[in-house]
């Protein structure tokens, strides 16, 4: 690869994104559900609940990068109750990620959409933008769950992009 393009960033952080998710739902999957579940004074409570989160505004987002729509904003709106539905729902999700990122159709990179943000302001932004903001909050709130894994003595190791296993590149 000569030099790095946006379609090479979408196919890095999808493989990336993946790749992070399934460690986090297994690591989540040793700790049970009441633990899931108890209310750790995270943002959205819960690590099941955060875990919710992802997969709804994920959706959105991705529904944002396809069609320059998305559905009405929820932002603790519920996915899933049971945790193998919801790991379920991720795998499905992140693998609807990678298929879009990798097709042929880059016609949604010169796209705009108006979007009104959590501080009220209305901004008329780019499509592609908002492919940046779906792995950063992922990012984001990724770190909120791996921290209360560690104050319960699980690693959840490497998150480093390089290190991905298996880089379309």
């Amino acid at each position: 690869m000569a030099k790095m393009t946006f379609d090479d960033y979408g196919h890095v952080m999808a493989r990336y994104n993946r790749w992070q998710n399934d460690v986090l739902f297994k690591l989540c999957d040793q700790i049970g559900d009441e633990e899931r579940r108890r209310d750790r004074g995270m943002f959205f409570k819960s690590i099941h609940a955060t875990l919710n989160h992802l997969v709804h505004i994920d959706i959105r987002i991705l529904g944002i990068m396809k069609t320059g729509e998305a559905p009405v904003y929820d932002a603790h709106g519920t996915v899933a109750d049971d945790f193998d539905t919801l790991r379920q729902a991720r795998r499905d999700l992140d693998a609807e990620i990678e298929a879009f990122v990798t097709s042929d159709d880059h016609d949604w990179q010169d796209g705009f959409r108006e979007f009104t943000g959590v501080d009220g302001i209305t901004r008329n932004l780019p499509r592609p933008l908002f492919l940046i903001q779906f792995f950063n909050h992922q990012t984001h709130h990724r770190s909120q769950i791996t921290s209360e894994l560690h104050k319960m003595g699980l690693d959840y190791g490497i998150t480093d992009v390089p290190l991905t296993p298996d880089l379309p590149l």
